[in-house]
């Protein structure tokens, strides 16, 4: 519904630059340093594949379809998983928890965005691919195995995690001879990796002083998913998490937890290698990164399930269990896909605003609004399109992202929130407001806020797209405010004429509370 056929951040390095520098290349020699150049740490030889793949058939390039690919890729991480568990209520209570937990609005990241989800979903794939061949006994099997771990570390870093995983399991299944195929695989892989490997200088690497912002952050990475993005209470769900996988495997696996048991050392593996990574990036009043989330969803799943298997729904009282997991999973569903309502706008309005200031400025001037350099956005792009390796659509093709005006049921005006408007534009096309406002003594939720126009005692409202602040959520020292960011597009002749005031609503579909500000503007019939 959100996915877009426009670039956005990644997409004008990670695609469009890599499909012109393969374009302009002149030798095999050429085309395989660009396949495994090193970005960011990565080296992301499957997803340029692909990219240069789906470029070669359809001669050019679809972000939209690149999303749809990388979606397609979680889903047949939870079919595969699904099918090798024990057939009956274990099979069904499994997929019940994977599609709780996996397809639901915290990943909007991934499932809204080709840039993020082709890697990260992909490496998830591959690697319990990887995982699940290893453990079963036999050459060919051993074979496939060794494949998908290539395939994962070549998609993603901590695809590195899934060797030392794989090796621990077959060395506890004592299959030593597959083991010693394992590691010169390993061997092979790990060496081509770090052949001509280096590090991104601007990314900080930490030192033992360090180690414990590194553990906190690991921690809430584990805990993100049921956390609801709570910073606060994630840690602590994550330390949950890494007790119960102690306490677990402290008790020997059964031969059908083996593959259960493994995914969830690797979600762990995997996480720590991202926190070694980004904990010194971070800030502990910014929301989780969305595209780490589907670590930990599965994580608690997978772990979730061992544990439900164990001790709680086996015997007699099984099919109640199984009835009451299921109330649960739809409550949590629910929660979550409410929590991240407004997510698909937040990330697709700014995507659709950026390319419509390119298509008829034919620039995007100082605005980083699709990528942080807009100067070299713009070379890109025209680059692209010189060669005919992408065009941004037309615009009559783009979705529309006007303001949708909402009915406020008994308002009560406020006084006492906080706020900054930094841009009201009126325009004979559009008035644009934008800015960032909260209450105090509440809890922000995404998308609550709604701009209210008053004139002569009647009140204007209109839903508001969502921006994420980071900035003011730092300086309060609330994570909850980075929903706090707003903005808003009203479309000429939507708004009475005359003088308005601007204002601020809260809760615009419970209990309104609206505040006005000394924002003010004239609209001419």
């Amino acid at each position: 519904m959100w996915a877009r056929n426009i670039p956005n951040w990644d997409d004008f390095d990670s695609v469009l630059d890599f499909l012109l520098n393969l374009d302009a290349a002149h030798s095999v020699r050429e085309v395989v340093a660009q396949l495994l150049a090193v970005s960011n740490e990565h080296r992301m030889l499957v997803s340029r594949l692909i990219f240069a793949a789906t470029f070669g058939i359809w001669g050019h390039v679809n972000f939209t379809a690149i999303t749809v690919l990388g979606d397609l890729f979680i889903l047949a991480v939870v079919g595969f998983l699904v099918a090798r568990a024990e057939a009956g209520l274990p099979r069904l209570r499994l997929a019940a928890i994977l599609g709780a937990g996996i397809f639901q609005l915290q990943h909007w990241e991934n499932f809204f965005w080709g840039g993020s989800s082709i890697d990260h979903f992909f490496v998830v794939l591959a690697s319990v691919v990887a995982l699940g061949a290893v453990l079963v006994p036999g050459r060919g099997m051993l074979a496939v195995g060794c494949v998908s771990g290539f395939l994962a570390t070549f998609s993603l870093a901590h695809g590195l995690v899934v060797w030392p995983v794989g090796g621990l399991f077959l060395l506890a299944a004592r299959r030593r001879r597959a083991a010693l195929g394992w590691a010169a695989a390993a061997a092979l892989t790990i060496a081509l990796f770090f052949a001509g490997f280096q590090f991104n200088s601007g990314h900080l690497r930490p030192g033992l002083a360090d180690l414990p912002r590194v553990v906190v952050f690991w921690l809430t990475l584990l805990g993100s998913s049921p956390a609801l993005d709570n910073p606060t209470v994630a840690p602590w769900l994550g330390l949950l998490l890494v007790i119960g996988v102690a306490l677990t495997l402290g008790r020997r696996l059964q031969e059908r937890e083996f593959l259960a048991g493994a995914v969830v050392c690797w979600c762990l593996g995997s996480l720590a290698m991202i926190a070694w990574g980004r904990a010194l990036l971070s800030d502990p009043e910014t929301l989780i990164t969305s595209r780490y989330m589907i670590l930990s969803s599965l994580a608690w799943a997978m772990g979730g399930w061992v544990v439900l298997e164990r001790r709680l729904v086996r015997g007699k009282f099984e099919a109640l269990g199984t009835v009451l997991l299921l109330a649960a999973l739809v409550a949590f569903d629910f929660s979550t896909n409410q929590s991240h309502a407004g997510e698909g706008r937040c990330y697709t309005a700014p995507v659709e605003w950026g390319a419509r200031i390119f298509l008829r400025d034919g620039t995007f001037g100082d605005k980083e609004i699709l990528y942080p350099d807009p100067l070299r956005a713009d070379a890109i792009l025209r680059a692209a399109a010189a060669r005919h390796i992408y065009h941004l659509p037309d615009p009559a093709t783009l979705p529309t992202a006007d303001a949708e005006q909402v009915r406020l049921r008994e308002p009560t005006e406020i006084a006492n929130g906080l706020y900054f408007i930094e841009k009201v534009e009126n325009t004979p096309a559009e008035v644009w407001v934008k800015g960032w406002a909260f209450r105090p003594a509440h809890r922000m939720k995404l998308g609550e806020i709604a701009v209210v126009f008053r004139s002569a005692g009647k009140l204007v409202a209109f839903k508001a797209t969502p921006t994420r602040r980071p900035d003011v959520a730092k300086v309060y020292h609330r994570w909850d405010v980075n929903h706090a960011g707003f903005e808003v597009r009203v479309p000429g002749g939507r708004l009475p004429p005359g003088p308005l005031q601007v204002g601020v609503c809260f809760d615009w579909d419970g209990k309104p509370e609206y505040m006005m500000t000394s924002s003010l503007l004239e609209v001419r019939p």
